[in-house]
């Protein structure tokens, strides 16, 4: 079974609706950096203070900063991993590589979620975010309506800001220019395998499933 994997992906692709199903069959520890980030705030630490600074003024945590947090959450695991759309650039991918090398747990999958851009807005109208824990949940698939809570926490849940047209054009660009290249370092590492994400979660499981175990 491959338990190091990357789940990759455009906005709205369904990557969390899959780490959860992962996560339920395969067990294995699953995180996003934006995880990370909220864990190492809460818990006030250098790394965690050192990023919401970052945050809070309007820019994005510098790469570098990126791979201390995914550093910091392996050392609390075991080998096996499971990263929720990282990374999301080609450095990132690079020196995650050499993170891995070093710590000679390297990647074993890496799982392209290919949507449609007519899929991804549909997508995105049923999407909310959780004010208080960050989950992120689909309406008619994690809770039936938007009044109700958080399922994990019972917090609010709440449509993101850049949850719209011209935000998502502009997000969908700026993946493509920075993220896209990553999937191709993992395909010439001949580890990359593509996943029509345009049908049912659980027909696009079904063949998640079979990667990891075959």
């Amino acid at each position: 079974m491959k338990s190091r994997i990357v789940l990759l992906g455009p906005p709205a692709s369904g990557k969390g609706t899959q780490v959860e199903l992962i996560q339920k069959r395969f067990r294995i520890p699953a995180t996003s950096t934006g995880a990370i980030l909220r864990h190492e705030v809460k818990n006030g630490t250098k790394l965690g203070l050192e990023a919401q600074e970052i945050v809070k003024h309007g820019g994005l945590a510098p790469d570098q900063l990126v791979l201390s947090l995914v550093e910091s959450w392996l050392d609390e695991i075991n080998d096996s991993f499971l990263f929720d759309g990282f990374p999301r650039t080609l450095e990132q991918a690079e020196n995650f590589e050499i993170l891995l090398e070093k710590r000679k747990t390297l990647l074993a999958l890496a799982i392209f979620l290919n949507v449609s851009e007519e899929t991804i807005r549909s997508r995105m109208k049923r999407r909310l975010t959780c004010s208080v824990c960050g989950k992120v949940v689909s309406v008619g698939w994690h809770v039936q309506g938007r009044n109700e809570p958080c399922p994990s926490c019972g917090g609010k849940l709440e449509m993101r800001e850049d949850d719209t047209d011209m935000a998502l054009s502009c997000r969908l660009a700026d993946y493509q220019e920075k993220s896209l290249p990553v999937a191709d370092f993992y395909g010439r590492r001949s580890i990359l395998a593509y996943i029509n994400g345009n049908r049912e979660a659980e027909k696009v499981f079904d063949d998640i499933a079979r990667l990891i175990t075959r």
